[in-house]
């Protein structure tokens, strides 16, 4: 897995030793309030690292990236691509604590993430997920160059869909 950096920030593969940091994010109900409920536990999180992050790396060889903020060292929350095969797409996701949002920290993980993407791993195309209401992440994706591009069904919410196509 590639370590990027960029400016402001380092993005690195996750360790089981960063649940503690991920999950005082993933808890958060302003953080988890368009994706999910807060993730109760430290253990949720290490088993979330292990069965997913993790596994996504060994079996596609990418995934999420812990994002640190180079200044603090402080892992502020995750950007990254993942291979969804419920819609047979590569997905950008990113989450960040909200001490840190508004900082345009999203976008800047997000250009290096669709930037490794289609360099590294010579994607021809990426999408991006967000419910309606959560317009800071639309934003976000529309900063990346995403297009809007119709609607999807994913993991049961439905969500508008955005598409970079090469």
């Amino acid at each position: 897995m590639t370590e990027l950096t960029t400016e402001r920030l380092r993005l690195r593969p996750f360790r089981t030793d960063d649940a503690g940091a991920l999950n005082r994010i993933n808890s958060r109900s302003e953080v988890m309030r368009y994706i999910g409920k807060p993730v109760e536990t430290i253990r949720n999180t290490e088993d979330y690292l292990r069965e997913s992050v993790l596994a996504d790396y060994s079996k596609y060889g990418f995934g999420r990236h812990a994002v640190i903020e180079q200044h603090s060292g402080e892992l502020i929350g995750f950007c990254g691509l993942k291979y969804l095969p419920d819609l047979d797409e590569v997905d950008i996701g990113y989450r960040l604590h909200p001490d840190y949002w508004g900082l345009g920290y999203a976008t800047e993980a997000g250009q290096a993430t669709m930037k490794f993407g289609r360099e590294k791993l010579g994607l021809s195309r990426i999408i991006g997920i967000a419910m309606d209401e959560n317009t800071a992440s639309i934003e976000v994706l529309k900063k990346l160059g995403l297009k809007p591009d119709g609607r999807v069904n994913h993991l049961g919410t439905e969500c508008a869909r955005f598409l970079w196509q090469a």
